[in-house]
């Protein structure tokens, strides 16, 4: 839970909230061979007044968005395993100070990743209102304990928004399940991406924890004018590599449209003149009346004929 602080719009620094609190690192991956160090958290009060804090443990799992959800009763919880000191602490204004956290996992633990947060609470404090409202920050931290480890991920499907489109920006969803014993991260440049016909459209970065599945959703804004797309999204884990595909065509047919009227004007245009023209000359080649019938028996019996 931060305040930023910077130039206002007078250029002149922001004020400095009241409350600002950080906790530093944001989230913890504990390696099998790093559960017997102790873990350090730093925390930071960047406002104007003294902060309580208490720290708490909590199980976690994470909702089909992505939001994480803190439970007493959460899967594969390991809340019970970590010793905190200080549990409880005050913060004057500017002051930092580090947390150690100590795991002690059970004897036989399953195998595979656990999961808990710590909860860096900020309690109301006394006051004369009807609501009061707890501060806190949860940081996640991943355990391993020492066994085999799993990354296996399936790609339980690929959708487009069309198998024909006339142009434009096309989303893709796809289906992620997390088959393994530990967690996966698709950040950055391991970001989970669609492959289609020599471009990565990269979906948006997401954690999957083990036994989840998530729908993730990404549009390509600016596909080519024309193609017959053929799009792949793959992942590799300890199962081997799943994948799946979709093909899908972008063809504008509404600019086809638009040509072919222009071509029947063009072609309606040019018409017309030459039509008038045959009319022409179709009416002078024709007899006017008696008289040019006359004329032209007369001509013909000239002629021998």
């Amino acid at each position: 839970m931060t305040a930023a602080v910077g130039p206002g719009a007078s250029g002149a620094p922001a004020p400095v909230p009241d409350f600002s609190l950080t906790v530093s690192p944001p989230r913890l991956v504990v390696a099998p061979e790093e559960i017997d160090e102790p873990q350090s958290f730093q925390v930071a009060n960047g406002g104007r007044s003294p902060v309580d804090v208490v720290v708490d443990r909590v199980g976690f799992a994470m909702d089909e968005s992505g939001k994480v959800l803190f439970e007493r009763d959460a899967p594969r919880s390991a809340a019970d395993w970590l010793k905190v000191r200080p549990a409880s602490f005050r913060l004057a204004p500017g002051a930092e100070r580090g947390v150690t956290v100590l795991i002690d996992p059970p004897p036989e633990p399953e195998h595979g990743e656990h999961q808990v947060a710590l909860l860096f609470v900020a309690p109301a404090g006394a006051g004369g209102g009807n609501i009061k409202l707890n501060r806190a920050i949860g940081t996640p931290i991943y355990i391993t304990v020492p066994g085999p480890i799993d990354t296996s991920v399936r790609i339980g499907d690929l959708r487009t928004s069309g198998a024909f489109s006339a142009g434009g920006p096309v989303d893709f969803t796809a289906t992620v399940d997390n088959l393994g014993t530990v967690h996966r991260d698709f950040l950055g440049p391991r970001a989970l991406k669609v492959e289609v016909n020599g471009y990565e459209v990269p979906f948006p970065d997401f954690t999957l924890l083990r036994g989840d599945s998530r729908d993730v959703a990404v549009r390509w804004a600016d596909p080519p004018f024309m193609c017959l797309c053929h799009a792949t999204v793959s992942v590799s884990g300890t199962g081997g590599t799943s994948w799946r595909s979709a093909t899908f065509v972008i063809l504008p047919l509404r600019l086809f449209g638009a040509l072919i009227v222009v071509a029947l004007a063009l072609y309606v245009i040019a018409w017309l003149p030459r039509r008038r023209r045959v009319r022409a000359l179709g009416a002078d080649r024709a007899p006017n009346g008696p008289a040019d019938r006359d004329r032209d028996d007369l001509d013909r019996a000239g002629s021998g004929v």
